[in-house]
């Protein structure tokens, strides 16, 4: 009983990787969502970038200028890593357009799925973050952590509830699902976006990808708070299968935000 008990206490004692002094104008931070891991669960690496004062980094795609901010994460054999979760960027605007980023404290969820049979006391995730920090001028950072996370194999862990985990997580995109009365689909040469909402400022951020390019989007405002938002594509390829977006309503990067992802085509199956 008492080394259960003492395991169970152990699990729960996982600190977030120290913060690491850094010369690239930006500090680093490695945590998990979850007290351990058991078989087969989802939880995240939530990896926090703390900007200097009157420097900003970018998003995922950084728009005019700059670079993404990246990630390589080294994870023991049988578990899988997902797609980096973003939070909704601020935007800049300057003399070579528009960019996309964060000039505060910004926590990015990294998805995390482990295996089906678990036969070590432990995980240990190597998390490499990549960054370009801005003010007058830009210096790249680059810095490595360790995250060592308990495991039990035969339950699974529960996630952390604490206030500061919760106030990132409110900020991740949500499911275009999510929105009332949400519609995405291809008409022609542009992608069209209804839905429900009492905010009166709709934006849409296109990802950047390869043979596809965003023109100046155009919205509609209707009766019961409904809209229907318009953007114009050049789609310069054929072989393009999904276009990607983020949806944003208000003004502000904690106001609400929404994945996009329309196809342009349906993908053929092979027998």
């Amino acid at each position: 009983m008492y080394l259960a008990l003492l395991s169970l206490l152990l699990a729960f004692e996982q600190p977030p990787s120290p913060l690491q002094p850094s010369s690239a104008h930006a500090t680093v931070q490695v945590r998990t969502d979850v007290a351990w891991v058991g078989p087969e669960q989802s939880f995240h690496l939530v990896v926090v970038i703390t900007p200097e004062e009157g420097w900003h980094v970018y998003w995922k795609d950084p728009g005019a200028s700059g670079a993404p901010t990246e990630f390589e994460i080294h994870a023991p054999s049988g578990y899988t890593v997902g797609e980096p979760q973003f939070p909704r960027p601020s935007i800049f605007r300057n003399e070579e357009g528009i960019t996309y980023g964060y000039e505060k404290q910004v926590a990015v969820f990294i998805p995390i799925e482990a295996p089906k049979n678990i036969d070590t006391s432990e995980a240990n995730f190597e998390v490499t973050t990549f960054w370009l920090a801005c003010k007058k001028i830009c210096i790249m950072g680059e810095q490595q952590q360790k995250v060592r996370v308990s495991t039990n194999e035969k339950t699974q862990g529960p996630t952390h509830r604490d206030m500061r985990l919760a106030q990132w997580q409110r900020l991740l995109p949500k499911q275009l699902a999510e929105l009332p009365n949400a519609t995405q689909q291809i008409l022609e040469n542009s992608i069209q976006i209804t839905g429900t909402t009492p905010q009166k400022q709709i934006g849409f951020i296109g990802i950047d990808q390869d043979g596809v390019r965003f023109l100046q989007s155009n919205i509609v405002l209707l009766d019961n708070n409904r809209f229907v938002l318009t953007i114009p594509i050049a789609l310069e390829k054929t072989d393009v299968r999904t276009i990607n977006g983020l949806l944003t309503l208000g003004s502000n990067t904690s106001d609400p935000c929404y994945v996009v992802q329309v196809v342009t085509k349906p993908v053929t199956k092979r027998n």
